[in-house]
């Protein structure tokens, strides 16, 4: 009886157009609505100053649309002051009432348009703990928007899957909200919003190549300061000696270069985003070779 005290019930429903399109797109949308939701829930338990996780699992599929039950099993050893309280109980509604939450947002908008819409989101966040009855628990501080943006980013990816007349439905105790799949909300967009200084600036640099860009139709890949990072080579020059094999370069060879960087920093002095370019190459750093062998 306890474990069910500690399981909490949400259905996600995938309605779909059936003999049209691609036939693996429902399974792609519920994959990736069932990783997003995994994601928001973990981002919306770090707020609590207390150790806990959560993980979900598939209690039960159903065939015609696609229907998962599935439950949010909530795991961790609480404060000496909440051992015999409801604890678990207590964050798993309030779990299901933070997704909720979140699709209604989105319900309501097709875009953001400011960092106040970011702000409702939030706010409705954290009234929704106030109203939980947690005060056993240290104060809940809604997840960063930055964190709930690149959530939400993550359900519009997965909604982009099916067609125009298909749906998505979450549902959990009796309520029913469908997820709104013209919500339109980017990279860019975020940063944007997000934004609110960008500090630049070009130094010379060594990176460590991870993948270059044969095509000159991407951006390479390169590993600098402990992070990897992409960045498009405007040193047309030596691209052009590149692109015609005049110039060779191997992943694990590094480049000596002049780097513009622009960082975006938020509201809360977080990184927001990171963009790179390289404006002149210098030269090519290879590797030592190891373990050679003289004769």
């Amino acid at each position: 009886m306890e474990e069910e005290n500690n399981n909490f019930d949400f259905e996600l429903k995938i309605d779909f157009v059936r003999g049209e399109g691609d036939p693996t797109r429902p399974f792609k949308a519920m994959s990736g609505l069932i990783e997003s939701f995994q994601s928001l829930d973990s981002h919306i338990l770090s707020s609590f100053n207390i150790s806990l996780s959560t993980s979900l699992v598939l209690d039960e599929i159903e065939s015609g649309s696609i229907k998962a039950r599935l439950r949010d099993i909530i795991q961790g050893i609480p404060d000496e002051a909440l051992r015999n309280s409801e604890w678990k109980k207590i964050i798993g509604h309030f779990l299901l009432k933070a997704k909720y939450i979140v699709l209604e947002w989105l319900k309501e908008r097709n875009n953001i348009e400011s960092r106040d819409d970011v702000r409702v989101l939030e706010n409705r966040l954290k009234e929704a703990a106030e109203d939980t009855d947690l005060k056993l628990l240290p104060a809940y501080v809604s997840p960063s928007a930055e964190v709930l943006m690149n959530d939400i980013h993550h359900i519009k990816e997965s909604l982009e899957h099916l067609e125009e007349n298909d749906f998505a439905l979450y549902e959990y105790d009796g309520h029913s909200l469908p997820i709104n799949k013209d919500f339109d909300i980017s990279n860019e967009v975020i940063r944007e919003v997000l934004t609110k200084e960008v500090i630049k600036s070009s130094g010379e640099k060594i990176l460590k190549v991870k993948k270059p860009d044969y095509l000159g139709t991407s951006k390479w890949q390169f590993k600098y300061d402990g992070r990897a990072i992409e960045a498009k080579v405007t040193d047309s020059e030596w691209l052009e000696k590149f692109q015609s094999r005049n110039e060779d370069v191997r992943p694990g060879d590094s480049l000596k270069v002049m780097l513009y960087e622009e960082i975006s920093y938020g509201f809360d002095g977080e990184v927001v985003d990171r963009r790179y370019e390289i404006e002149k190459v210098y030269e090519v750093i290879r590797p030592p070779i190891q373990g050679k062998i003289g004769f």
